[in-house]
């Protein structure tokens, strides 16, 4: 059985080296934007931009207070994932796993809420994340399957197997045919990531991963001839690209109207249009940073954080130190 390796991650997996996941096998990331209509993950812009830069494809979740006006946790979501200017590339996530006390006709309805709104913002049906027993207990009608509308959006099934052995399958809870994302492990080791992570499956081939994405899938090496404006991070982000394996590829330096090797496999958006620009972002320096890492992190270069700082000596960042982060 053909499936595509992916993690997902929130506050709890922060200080994540995304070229390292990358370079690891994962494809994807699903990344904790809100929960309810109070909480916003501090981290999710770090990891939203990290996984960017290093060629990870991305969604963003919302954990779902079934207790909680479902509009105002839509909207919270909406806003917050909206204000990067970057939708991502996977369907947001509706997670499903509390009741909260509330009775399954609430649970049920409120969720459609949340999914009617949040399909008419991104203009994408969600995903539904959640357990068999939930699903069961919390989201089942008459007969015991889920309501008939929910057949329509793709299932990310959370199921932990032990042990997990590669092949495997979930086994589907009662109404629901298919899967499309299974969550199998959430106490996976990553290398770049120093916590324990969830471990997801995507069910099918990369080409159908990335067909599902909505991202054309190069199979061969290509080439591109830089134009005015270009920079390291807009054409590897362009292809899918971790700024490294660019400049792997391309030892020479970029200028307008040289052209590029675009190693493969690479990944190019499908909607024709440039990327809205990013504004800057300020980064205190931590422990153990140099300025190549965190040009890697927020898909940059180490001249561009340089002139933008007016830095002299590259070498010479202190801890605590704030650094602005051009676009």
């Amino acid at each position: 059985m053909a499936t595509v390796p992916g993690i997902d991650v929130s506050y709890w997996n922060a200080g994540i080296d995304w070229p390292k996941v990358r370079a690891a096998g994962q494809r994807f990331v699903f990344v904790k934007a809100t929960e309810g209509d109070t909480y916003s993950d501090p981290t999710f812009d770090d990891n939203w931009l990290g996984a960017k830069s290093a060629g990870l494809l991305r969604g963003a979740y919302c954990f779902f207070r079934p207790k909680t006006d479902p509009q105002k946790q839509a909207e919270r979501f909406i806003k917050y994932v909206k204000a990067m200017n970057d939708d991502g590339e996977l369907p947001p996530a509706l997670d499903l796993e509390t009741s909260d006390g509330q009775p399954k006709e609430k649970i049920i309805a409120r969720a459609k809420v949340w999914l009617d709104e949040v399909e008419q913002a991104f203009g994408r049906k969600p995903i539904i994340y959640s357990g068999t027993y939930f699903l069961q207990a919390y989201f089942s009608v008459t007969g015991g399957g889920p309501p008939e509308w929910a057949k329509e959006y793709p299932l990310w099934l959370a199921q932990y197997p032990y042990p997990y052995t590669p092949g495997m399958s979930p086994a589907l809870p009662n109404g629901w045919f298919k899967w499309t994302f299974w969550q199998y492990s959430e106490t996976g080791k990553v290398n770049g990531i120093n916590a324990r992570v969830d471990l997801d499956l995507f069910n099918g081939t990369l080409e159908e991963f990335y067909q599902f994405a909505g991202v054309q899938m190069l199979n061969q090496p290509g080439t591109y001839t830089v134009k005015s404006g270009d920079t390291l991070q807009s054409v590897a982000n362009r292809f899918g690209l971790t700024i490294r394996e660019l400049v792997v590829a391309n030892p020479q330096l970029i200028k307008p109207g040289v052209t590029l090797n675009i190693p493969a496999p690479a990944a190019i958006p499908n909607t024709g249009e440039s990327e809205p620009p990013v504004q800057p972002r300020v980064y205190k320096v931590q422990p153990g940073d140099t300025l190549t890492f965190i040009a890697i992190k927020f898909g940059t270069t180490v001249a561009a954080i340089a002139a933008a700082n007016n830095l002299t000596n590259i070498n010479a960042i202190q801890v605590g130190q704030e650094l602005i982060i051009p676009s």
